[in-house]
């Protein structure tokens, strides 16, 4: 992936300062590949709408074709509902993406535009209540609305001090896409009162991922990923 992120995920949605300043500042030093960090993504699938051949179906919008990114299947196929109610002949369907992969494909569809004045855009929609608690974390810090709507693209979240867990490599701090996943962690930990709930924009989440002087955290697998491997287990496919 090389720094093909940096023209996109980490450009789509800059965080401001605000968004980002619940994150702990670390040493600068470029401890991990900026490919190696995207790579966590890939807990984080996103469905897309397609055409019959699985060809993203982007819709022109001002200046723009946008490319939604659904994090929930549920909300997809309800734009897929209305963009065949409104389109009776088209021929449509999902398909769910790892966001590291999607990352790529973004890259490489806006290299293939014939029209350079129409960027391709792929905003990630989330779940709304997620948006909620979102605002309300950072409202809670001080930041004014403006300030949340002009950092805050996807947000993330976690605890100060971070919550862990153990993997392989050892223990690692936790980033959550889903403030229920956040939740359903705390209730598992004796001392939770001392972890207080933070949130992020993921492109903030990403750049500290990729300074921290050591491979330090994950990010925790949405529910959508879970949902997806069981299917797939259940097809007798093996789990990605």
């Amino acid at each position: 992936m090389g720094c093909r992120v940096s023209s996109w995920l980490l450009s789509t949605g800059l965080v401001g300062a605000a968004a980002g300043a619940a994150i702990t500042a670390v040493s600068p030093a470029l401890a991990i590949p900026e490919a190696q960090a995207i790579k966590k993504l890939e807990v984080i699938p996103v469905y897309v709408l397609t055409d019959d051949k699985g060809v993203p179906l982007p819709i022109p919008k001002d200046k723009a074709l946008i490319l939604p990114l659904y994090l929930e299947k549920a909300k997809a196929q309800s734009e897929l509902a209305g963009l065949l109610k409104g389109n009776p002949n088209l021929k449509a369907g999902l398909v769910a993406i790892p966001l590291n992969v999607m990352n790529d494909k973004v890259s490489d569809l806006n290299k293939q535009l014939k029209d350079k004045s129409k960027p391709l855009l792929a905003p990630v929609v989330v779940n709304q209540s997620d948006r909620q608690q979102a605002v309300a974390l950072l409202k809670a810090q001080g930041l004014t609305e403006q300030q949340i709507n002009d950092g805050l693209s996807v947000p993330v979240f976690f605890t100060k001090p971070f919550t862990t867990i153990t993997t392989p490599e050892g223990p690692r701090g936790v980033f959550f896409l889903s403030y229920e996943q956040l939740q359903n962690s705390l209730a598992k930990v004796p001392e939770r009162d001392k972890l207080k709930p933070q949130v992020a924009d993921l492109t903030a989440v990403l750049r500290e991922i990729i300074k921290a002087p050591q491979d330090t955290y994950v990010i925790f697998p949405t529910p959508e990923y879970f949902r997806l491997v069981q299917e797939n287990q259940a097809k007798g496919k093996p789990a990605k």
